[in-house]
């Protein structure tokens, strides 16, 4: 093998452990996975594979959720543009919501990485600080301020309520619908389910705080 060709191999083997441990996460959960396990299901014979081509579990853990973020973020950046100035809510929903469905779009099916999503989440030594990175944390407090512009009066109690139940109505509705692609083998409509939640995002904004 040439020293033109070992990094290309090296980037390869790395990729592939990315997408091993991706798709054992999403379906048994970070903590019940071990860098031996990945590594094995990857077909290294070294058990340490991983961290040679990765390092610890914390950043194979990371370097999953950033190669997402990114293209995320990207999305994200291109809707927020689009938006700005608009008068209709749905439009600002819109930016927040679809760069997440529209990346998933690009992934295929069968696909791990909504699960995976929620699966981190929801870990507590992963969560938010970890699967979003500062980018899209930025992009957010941008469009998320110009969304909440049109929500009508909210005691800060239902405000921090209605985030939860936006995010979670995000993440676990996309991590559901791709659960049952894969059982299937029928891809999702991502454009089906970014309308759908854009509507019900928009509905939970605009709701009165009765």
């Amino acid at each position: 093998m040439s020293a033109r060709t070992r990094p290309r191999s090296t980037e390869s083997t790395r990729e592939l452990l990315l997408r091993t441990a991706e798709r054992l996460y999403a379906e048994h959960g970070l903590a019940q996975v071990s860098n031996r396990q990945v590594a094995q299901e990857a077909g290294q014979a070294n058990n340490s594979a991983v961290a040679y081509h990765v390092g610890t579990k914390d950043d194979l853990v990371r370097a999953i959720c950033r190669g997402h973020a990114d293209a995320v973020h990207a999305r994200t950046l291109a809707h927020l543009r689009a938006s700005r100035g608009s008068s209709d809510p749905h439009d600002h929903v819109a930016a927040l919501a679809l760069p997440y469905t529209e990346h998933l779009a690009t992934l295929g099916n069968p696909c791990w990485t909504a699960r995976f999503t929620a699966q981190a989440l929801a870990d507590p030594v992963f969560g938010p600080s970890v699967v979003w990175h500062e980018g899209i944390v930025s992009a957010h407090v941008e469009g998320g301020a110009a969304m909440w512009s049109f929500a009508p009066p909210l005691r800060p109690g239902i405000l921090e309520l209605r985030l939860q139940m936006m995010r979670n109505l995000v993440v676990h509705t996309c991590a559901e619908r791709e659960a049952v692609a894969c059982e299937s083998g029928q891809a999702v409509d991502w454009s089906m389910v970014g309308g759908a939640l854009v509507d019900a995002l928009t509905g939970v904004l605009l709701a009165p705080d009765r």
